[in-house]
């Protein structure tokens, strides 16, 4: 039988435990917002947030129309390049709330 590394078992547990899936969540909220404003530029913050994380769908606030359609267009680009950021296949849907 093959020894484990103490960081892959550690690595195991943590992703186990219900405070893991809160930190992950945040970080997930985190880099979607991070790559809006690169798509959109800084001043999409204004109009547009991801809120929240669950269940592989990343949850984003619109307050204006015209910003949920330019996210709405650009779906298939986001999610990759949430996903890039994150390191993995975290994000599989996007959810709009108005």
């Amino acid at each position: 039988m093959a020894m484990k590394s103490l960081g892959e078992i550690l690595k195991r547990q943590m992703k186990q435990t219900a405070g893991w899936k809160h930190v992950e969540a945040s970080i997930v909220v985190e880099k979607t917002n991070e790559v809006l404003q690169e798509f959109f530029g800084v001043e999409s913050k204004r109009f547009a947030q991801a809120v929240y994380f669950k269940d592989r769908t990343i949850s984003i606030t619109c307050l204006s129309s015209v910003m949920a359609q330019e996210i709405r267009l650009n779906e298939k680009k986001l999610i990759p390049a949430i996903n890039n950021k994150l390191g993995g296949q975290t994000v599989e849907k996007i959810r709009y709330l108005a």
